[in-house]
């Protein structure tokens, strides 16, 4: 991943903007950069490209608005094939809106939140970190969006099923969202602040005002027969929050409901983020944010849960929270092994560790 400074023999045929397979044309022997309309796609350029594009770097451009991150070929022929895929599966019976639904659902499903480019948890971000998530065929490839990439990637979608669609700003949460327009009307959505709802199979909160249509995403395969909150609900309407592990037992049942191994680490803090203020808003439960550091990928986020000096976290070998302990934390921030990201208040004075 990388970026185009211009040229040092200043052609203006290094960089092509392809819209339509005419644009094939303006390609020359100097070419190197390609960029690509993702608002108004045209299949043959895809085609083209992903046959023939083994010389090139792409980047994706919106409305004649060029990009300056680029991604290799192999990258831009993965992204390609996980987005075809994405759309093949489509069900051939699905009037416009479940279309629509359909990339939003199958997007969320699949895509994360990255921590390591949010500014106010890291001192540094790389721009390795940031490149990733800002292209649309490195962002699917690697899992890992922000704001812009998943509008982007929605609005892309949309267009090679001939959906038309906008990038827009909004003021509920502060960031980008889409506008689709679907016949005479069209849709806001905001896929950015529902993946972690999508992830854990909760009515969407930002799909406009189709948010609790059960027939729909029954259709869709998203759900079986009802939503993830009902069966939390009937789960805990009747639990003993006096217990004094209740935090632990609600953590364990959850895990029958919730695939957590499908869950991102960003989405999985905020559904139990949520499911702890509307459970147990008393409680003072505490979620906060690590990291252990892998040379090879960064660093790798994981969540710990706190109340009472228990400090749970989820295991993935035996697929269940366990207690992960005070003394084993405390160590391995001490030691390194593990840290905190930006903005995290972790244990307590008394245990002489603040951070």
């Amino acid at each position: 991943m990388y970026t185009y400074n211009g040229d040092s023999m200043n052609n203006k045929d290094v960089i092509v903007y392809v819209e339509n397979i005419s644009d094939i044309g303006k390609i020359t022997e100097n070419t190197k950069y390609i960029n690509i309309s993702i608002s108004n796609v045209d299949m043959d350029v895809i085609d083209y490209f992903f046959l023939h594009g083994q010389n090139f770097s792409y980047s994706d451009t919106i409305n004649d608005k060029n990009g300056f991150l680029y991604v290799d070929y192999l990258t831009f022929k993965d992204g390609e094939t996980i987005i075809s895929n994405i759309i093949d599966r489509m069900p051939n019976n699905l009037n416009k809106l479940e279309m629509i639904r359909y990339i939003y659902i199958s997007l969320g499903k699949i895509l994360h939140e990255d921590i390591n480019v949010i500014e106010d948890k890291n001192e540094i971000v790389s721009f390795e970190s940031t490149s990733i998530v800002s292209n649309v065929w490195s962002s699917i490839v690697n899992n890992k969006i922000n704001d812009v990439s998943v509008c982007k990637l929605f609005m892309y979608l949309c267009s090679r099923i001939g959906i038309n669609s906008e990038l827009i700003s909004t003021s509920v949460k502060g960031n980008i969202a889409n506008k689709v327009y679907l016949d005479n009307s069209f849709l806001i959505v905001d896929l950015f602040n529902d993946i972690y709802n999508i992830q854990g199979g909760f009515s969407t909160k930002y799909f406009d005002k189709y948010n609790d249509d059960r027939d729909m995403d029954i259709k869709l395969s998203y759900i079986k027969d009802n939503y993830t909150q009902y069966y939390i609900e009937k789960l805990l309407k009747k639990f003993d929050y006096t217990e004094e592990d209740a935090v632990y037992k609600i953590l364990s049942l959850s895990v029958d409901i919730l695939d957590i191994r499908d869950i991102g680490t960003v989405e999985l803090y905020k559904i139990y983020r949520s499911i702890f203020d509307k459970y147990c808003p008393n409680y003072d439960i505490k979620i906060n944010n690590f990291y252990i550091f892998n040379n090879s990928r960064g660093r790798e986020h994981f969540i710990v849960i706190n109340y009472n000096d228990k400090y749970y976290s989820f295991n993935y070998i035996k697929n269940c929270f366990v207690d992960v302990g005070y003394k084993m934390l405390f160590d391995n921030l001490n030691n390194r092994r593990i840290g905190l990201y930006d903005g995290e208040e972790f244990c307590s004075m008394e245990k002489g560790l603040v951070l």
